[in-house]
């Protein structure tokens, strides 16, 4: 029977969840830090051991390194994507062939889950980054019912919930496509839904939209964007959002992500799917502030995707010129002095969440954010004259 007693030792992939015969095992939120655990019920469980076998943290799978690296723009769709428009290329060739695509959404509510797609209006939900930890629901068990049936599956999500779909699974599955993100971890949905209530207290109206990767300033100075039904929009650099720059200070993650067993090649997936920080020196001539994906090709299936799907630019580059700069995937990030205390914080009756998360922000000094800045209209003016 599981039983999480140190919570560094679960990721919430659901695969013990999705796979007890008896129906014995709910995901159940944790109150102080908002994240989802499997907790058993004694009274119902047959001692079959199936949960324990199915753990990807207690089985891991075999760790891979890529068999190519490239950095990529499919040109139809990355205007609306975080980086290069890559995904929603995969699920178009997946949709065309009578196949099903799971990825994450922004529900109406405004929690995150994983949906299902079987036309590319439904997969525009799923475009774009979202960072929070999503529901995966009965998400395992209806990709096998797809699978079973003879149908193509497309399933995106981090790293983790990769692991814990190929072990649901028993490994290899004709039909499927596994794709994962270089993930940088991920914060708790019990805090994201304080935080969208603290917004909403602020504006005075219920918020209606979230683009967490909004880049229509630019893909490198990407804003976090929300819109709410009394007609305003709250649109600010992602570092300069509390619950942003908390996650990217790593203050805010799941216990499991700073030990993570899946980033850099332990997921089990085909693709890697990664923005490419470093395109100015691995491949200037798609530097042009658009987005460009860097994709790790992890598997033979891998390959056969991406050479299936249109391109409008693809170079191949050293793994390593992907993995650059997107921090948590090549190695753990270390636990921050301050995120017990944060935490704790946050359960007090009657806190200012939206005060109490800017009080932890740290905030770089006066003459870096100038020179930020500086730096920010500079690019912008050289990419104008090189046009």
């Amino acid at each position: 029977m599981i039983n999480i007693s140190d919570k560094s030792m679960c990721s919430g992939c659901t695969a013990c969840v999705n796979i007890c015969p008896v129906q014995c095992i709910v995901m159940r939120r944790d109150r102080q830090e908002g994240f989802d655990y499997p907790v058993a019920n004694p009274d119902i469980c047959i001692g079959c051991g199936r949960c324990e076998a199915v753990c990807p943290v207690l089985n891991p799978l075999e760790t891979v390194k890529p068999l190519k690296a490239y950095a990529v723009r499919c040109d139809e769709y990355v205007d609306g994507s975080s980086s290069g428009g890559v995904f929603p290329a995969l699920a178009k060739e997946v949709i065309d062939d009578g196949g099903v695509v799971f990825g994450s959404v922004v529900e109406s509510d405004m929690k995150v889950g994983h949906a299902e797609a079987e036309t590319m209006a439904e997969v525009e939900k799923m475009r774009g980054s979202k960072y929070v930890q999503s529901d995966l629901y009965s998400v395992f068990q209806d990709i096998r019912a797809y699978l079973e049936d003879g149908r193509k599956v497309l399933f995106t999500g981090t790293p983790c919930q990769v692991a814990g779909l190929r072990r649901y699974l028993g490994g290899h599955a004709d039909g499927l496509w596994a794709v994962d993100v270089a993930c940088h971890g991920v914060p708790s949905a019990g805090l994201w839904e304080m935080y969208v209530k603290a917004l909403e207290n602020r504006v005075g109206g219920k918020m209606t939209s979230v683009n967490f990767r909004d880049k229509s300033k630019g893909w490198r100075r990407y804003v976090f964007n929300t819109s709410y039904d009394v007609a305003k929009d709250l649109a600010v650099r992602a570092s300069d959002d509390q619950y942003m720059a908390l996650f990217m200070q790593d203050m805010t993650l799941r216990p499991s992500c700073y030990t993570c067993r899946f980033r850099n090649g332990g997921s089990g997936s085909d693709l890697t799917l990664a923005d490419l920080w470093s395109v100015a020196e691995t491949a200037p001539a798609m530097n042009d502030d658009k987005g460009v994906s860097g994709v790790l090709v992890n598997t033979q299936t891998g390959a056969e995707m991406l050479g299936r799907i249109s391109v409008g630019a693809c170079l191949e580059l050293p793994p390593d010129a992907v993995k650059k700069a997107n921090g948590g995937f090549a190695q753990a990030v270390a636990v921050p002095e301050r995120r017990e205390e944060f935490f704790a914080g946050l359960g007090v009756v009657g806190v200012d969440v939206y005060g109490h998360m800017s009080s932890y922000v740290k905030r770089k000094p006066l003459s870096k954010r100038m020179w930020r800045s500086l730096r920010s209209m500079l690019s912008s003016v050289k990419r104008r004259m090189t046009r």
